[in-house]
């Protein structure tokens, strides 16, 4: 299988580098030093080498519908709501495509966040068209697990089709526990959570994606990449589990969080991603 940039003519007026040119080039920068020296290592030892080849035969991975853009979030996160909704408003004026809102206690709000009301929800998107295309992806804690139910009263009371929405209500109970340190409920008490939460805003008409898993709450305690990797499988499979105890369709049920360090080391890797 080709992709797009395998038949583009102005790749084809280039010589063909190899892997031996490459390593020309390379050794005089090294002046005599070993190759090795490229070599990094993660946190937990594993090597990252400085080049990986591309991998033959293997088809893309799809994480978008074909020739869709790429949103630009911008982070929402002012606990004065008419502060956030000027901030909002800003953004998207300036070139936002979409709006990131941190409410207090959660994942990513660092003692920060957005007031987990009603009355806040209403005024943070005022103005903010939900149905032209704007995404909104929701981060929230345990003092501000009412948000997402907040944010879709507020789509049903303005009139707007849920399915016309992109919104991303992040869904995520295990990783707000990981965050608070503690919960009053056991893992089996925690994880069916997600599947009233997912039943209920599909029955509202929401398209999803509605669980989230979130590994930047390892990232932020000084876990490394291995360990980060860890809990996000951790959490994915027990919510999936649930999910499928409830019987409840996969599709369009799912998203996942990762640091900026872990994109870039899927980049160097070669890793596909799917968001």
């Amino acid at each position: 299988m080709t992709s797009a940039t395998d038949d583009l003519p102005l790749a084809a007026d280039f010589p063909k580098a190899t892997v031996d040119d490459w390593r020309k080039l390379v050794d005089g920068v090294l002046k005599g030093a070993p190759f090795e020296k490229l070599v990094g290592k993660t946190y937990d030892g594993l090597k990252i080498d400085p080049l990986y080849p591309r991998t033959k035969g293997v088809a893309p991975v799809v994480g978008r519908a074909a020739a869709a853009p790429w949103q630009i979030m911008q982070r929402i996160d002012h606990p004065d709501a008419s502060a956030a909704n000027a901030q909002a408003l800003n953004d998207l004026e300036n070139g936002a495509t979409g709006l990131a809102l941190v409410f207090a206690g959660g994942n990513a709000a660092h003692g920060f966040g957005l007031e987990p009301t009603a009355d806040a929800v209403a005024k943070i998107l005022k103005d903010v068209h939900l149905d032209a295309g704007i995404g909104l992806e929701l981060e929230i804690g345990p003092q501000s697990r009412m948000a997402a139910i907040h944010v879709a009263e507020y789509v049903k009371s303005n009139g707007i089709d849920p399915a016309a929405c992109d919104i991303r209500f992040g869904l995520d109970p295990l990783g707000a526990a990981a965050v608070w340190g503690h919960s009053p409920y056991t893992s089996d008490e925690i994880v069916p959570a997600v599947t009233v939460g997912i039943k209920g805003l599909a029955a509202l008409g929401f398209k999803g994606p509605f669980a989230s898993a979130d590994g930047r709450v390892i990232h932020d305690a000084g876990g490394s990449e291995a360990q980060e990797l860890a809990f996000v499988l951790a959490c994915g499979i027990a919510y999936l589990r649930a999910i499928e105890s409830a019987d409840i369709p996969l599709e369009g049920i799912w998203q996942h969080e990762q640091t900026l360090e872990e994109f870039y080391l899927d980049l160097v890797k070669g890793t596909p991603n799917n968001h």
